[in-house]
């Protein structure tokens, strides 16, 4: 029997860390009183005991202890010097059983060595298996009490003594790991607003956008443009509206040509011509947003440069005009000179050289109907 208890012991002390996990890791230390019964062979009697071990929890199932106990025990014939100190030291495996209860029970098994010092006559030192169990019964917090028994058997002189014991266990470290992600589950709900692809009427909704039960962005004044697009909220039922779900306002387009003919050589605005100016500047003050760029050209009479300066100068002078007698903003007018480069008729005849020499100008403006 001794040889199969020594095997199961040394078997189970030595697998129980390769049980280890990630599941817990946690420690305990353990401290408590007992009664120690003694084998005849030593003739002392039985007594108290304090006990202490240090126990981590490799996982769910399983942990390892380290545990020590003395007791100072008489001689059973009265005889002082056979008196003795008895310690037990142990590493043992545990198998837990019921990990979620408010009670743990466990059973252990273990070797080690005991020391048995006689007072006066000789100290024996002699190896030992322990078998037992207990319990765990959670208090508050980190602590708990703890019931224990153990049996021990000593190889060297065949003994069997043995430990019941109570007291207090307290816990620390060792935080459970978060158990892996689940793998993530084929989605049918391919735009994520939280309505299978089978039931979505409005599919590929933007992310984050709220939806009805039908997968459909929500519309609250019912303008048929979704409130994560609308920029007119609350627009009165049956209004027309624009892409932005705003009050939608038919346009056209408003134009007005300016064409400012001018004698040959000259960069003089004919009182003629006054009439062209006057109309563009009404143009431009009753629509305030228009701008306009100014255009001089001139026929091919004399050389390209000097007719590119003279159109420059026709078109400044147009500005000029529009600027100081009829108050349009500058900002709002550019000039520039083309010179001969663009015709617009026949430079080969009189008439044709007369609607080259000119200052054209084309402005619009988008208005409501």
């Amino acid at each position: 029997m001794r040889k199969q208890l020594m095997g199961a012991a040394i078997a189970a002390v030595i697998a129980a860390p390769a049980m280890a996990d990630d599941h817990s890791n946690k420690w305990y230390l353990n401290a408590g009183v007992g009664y120690q019964v003694f084998d005849s062979a030593w003739d002392l009697e039985e007594t108290a005991a304090a006990l202490f071990s240090v126990e981590q929890k490799l996982s769910k199932d399983w942990g390892v202890e380290v545990g020590v106990s003395y007791a100072d025990a008489d001689n059973r014939y009265n005889n002082s010097a056979a008196d003795a100190e008895v310690t037990f030291i142990s590493a043992n495996a545990i198998r837990y059983y019921n990990t979620e209860s408010k009670i743990e029970p466990y059973a252990a098994i273990g070797l080690g060595m005991g020391v048995v010092n006689f007072d006066v006559v000789r100290e024996e030192e002699i190896t030992q298996a322990n078998l037992g169990g207990g319990f765990r019964y959670a208090l508050s917090g980190p602590l708990s009490l703890r019931a224990d028994a153990r049996y021990f058997y000593g190889f060297d002189h065949e003994t069997n003594d043995g430990i019941v014991s109570l007291g207090l266990s307290y816990a620390f470290g060792g935080e459970s790991k978060p158990a892996p992600a689940p793998a993530p589950v084929q989605s049918n709900d391919s735009d994520a607003d939280g309505v299978e692809d089978g039931a979505d009427q409005c599919p590929g909704t933007p992310a984050g956008v709220a939806v009805d039960a039908k997968g459909c962005a929500l519309d609250k004044d019912g303008d048929g443009v979704p409130n994560y697009r609308d920029k007119c909220p609350n627009t009165p039922a049956g209004r027309q509206v624009d892409k932005f779900g705003c009050k939608f306002v038919l346009k056209h387009t408003e134009s007005i040509k300016m064409d400012v003919k001018f004698p040959l050589n000259s960069d003089a605005i004919p009182a003629s011509q006054i009439s062209e100016l006057k109309k563009v500047a009404e143009f431009m003050k009753r629509f305030g947003g228009v701008k306009a760029v100014v255009e001089g050209h001139s026929d091919s009479t004399g050389a390209a440069a000097y007719n590119k300066q003279l159109s420059q100068r026709r078109a400044d002078a147009v500005r000029s005009a529009l600027i100081k007698e009829f108050g349009i903003d500058a900002s709002r007018l550019s000039a520039i000179g083309y010179g001969e480069e663009r015709p617009i008729a026949d430079n080969s005849t009189k008439a044709g050289r007369q609607a080259n020499r000119r200052v054209v100008a084309v402005m619009e403006a988008e208005v409501a109907k």
